[in-house]
């Protein structure tokens, strides 16, 4: 019996002094080591990735929550298709989610649900930018995203810009058509900008012209809304503010918003994609053009005061 063990103990020892003085066994266990340490590697890569990509879903779920134009409400169709028509046309808008009620605007801004609901076929005969959107009060964010035509009319014209604005009738609010003076983006304008403004007409009130066309007016940028995550548009609100007359300094009212396309990466369901790809992918900014017009409202009884 002690013959065996200590056969056994000179074999083990010969294979190990073997082992070290042999290149060829030497370089297999080298060999061996570095695969162990590869493996070790990938797997310690493969762990941090999978912690990467779990901190960025959850980022991203996070960023979706705050996020009010990842809804389950889908957009209104619109029956005609951007493009030059030299007949009246007849626009239909349909719903694609139950109970949902649909509000759209023709003069290039983003409807509300204080916009015009659809209630009936649409006919348009000049050019104009119709854009739409449906409200469901069984979705959980209720607005789906806006959807837009625009319908040129080349032999449309537009009102003589030489014609003072029409004065107001018997409780009826006076329109004041204005254009913006320069451009505004989502992306550089901040809350408080004042954006300057032009009158596109002269301003009558009583009879007499009380504001030449080409006066100066502004609007205050009230909200601004960056582009975000999962296609997440810009958005743009302002608000009409006072300005000066020969009759002292006229109060007017008047808002609008403009929010810029959304780009989700599930255009079909609206349903935010959780991962890298939901994180870098933004809409596009909302941008109102210099020369874009704006109509204001001087109500029937104007509130006015002397500089």
């Amino acid at each position: 019996m002690k013959s065996s063990v200590l056969l056994a103990v000179l074999l083990l020892t010969s294979g190990i002094a073997r082992s070290q003085t042999d290149p060829g066994i030497q370089a297999a266990q080298q060999a061996n080591q570095a695969a162990i340490q590869a493996n070790q590697q990938a797997i310690a890569d493969l762990q941090h990735f999978s912690d990467q990509n779990a901190l960025a879903n959850q980022q991203a779920v996070a960023n979706a929550a705050n996020i009010p134009f990842i809804v389950a409400t889908l957009p209104p169709k619109i029956s005609v298709k951007s493009g030059s028509y030299t007949r009246p046309i007849t626009v239909k808008l349909s719903s694609r989610t139950r109970g949902s009620i649909m509000y759209y605007t023709t003069d290039g801004w983003t409807p509300t649900t204080s916009s015009t609901r659809y209630t009936g076929p649409i006919t348009i005969d000049s050019t104009t930018t119709l854009r739409a959107i449906a409200a469901s009060p069984y979705a959980p964010y209720g607005r789906s995203l806006v959807i837009s035509a625009v319908y040129t009319f080349p032999a449309s014209s537009t009102p003589s810009s030489e014609t003072a604005s029409a004065p107001a009738t018997a409780n009826e609010p006076q329109p004041v058509r204005l254009l913006f003076a320069k451009d505004v983006n989502s992306k550089t304008a901040e809350i408080g900008d004042k954006i300057p403004l032009t009158l596109a007409d002269d301003v009558v009130l009583d009879g007499t012209v009380i504001a030449r066309k080409g006066a100066p007016a502004s609007v205050t940028i009230i909200q601004v809304d960056k582009t975000g995550a999962a296609g997440a548009p810009g958005n743009l609100e302002f608000q009409i503010d006072p300005f000066q007359t020969d009759a002292g300094l006229l109060k007017l009212r008047g808002s609008a918003s403009l929010e810029g396309q959304a780009a989700p990466p599930n255009a079909a369901f609206l349903i935010p994609v959780v991962g890298l790809f939901t994180l870098l992918h933004h809409g596009h900014d909302a941008v109102i053009k210099s020369g874009t017009p704006f109509v204001a409202h001087l109500d029937p009884v104007a509130s006015t005061s002397k500089p």
